[in-house]
């Protein structure tokens, strides 16, 4: 019983390579590289694009912080200007009211002339 043998039936038929492979191997790789050129020119501009608008809402976000920063420090600054807490300031620290013009000053307390 003969087995059956792949291969050419022909004995003087001897294997040669394909010359059409170069071609479509040169050919399948210039289509590869044009592809991935226009998903670069694509997307790279999208990508950048994207980056900026991440940069714009967290620049957003730090104004919005620092805008409130001054706020709550103007309301605390104007809370140390008040009459009141700058009366209060001058008393802890002994200073007096003047005297109207033309009458003598009080003398301080404890001070000997």
């Amino acid at each position: 019983m003969e087995l059956p043998i792949s291969g050419p039936s022909n004995r003087f038929l001897t294997p040669q390579r394909d010359r059409r492979w170069p071609h479509v191997l040169s050919a399948l790789l210039l289509v590869a590289a044009v592809v991935v050129a226009a998903l670069g020119l694509v997307g790279w501009p999208r990508l950048r694009s994207t980056s900026i608008h991440y940069e714009l809402i967290r620049l957003r976000a730090e104004v919005s912080q620092l805008e409130q920063r001054e706020r709550s420090l103007r309301l605390e600054l104007e809370r140390q200007r008040s009459p009141e807490r700058l009366a209060n300031r001058a008393r802890d620290l002994g200073m007096v009211p003047p005297a109207p013009a033309g009458w003598s000053a009080p003398s301080p307390v404890g001070v000997a002339p």
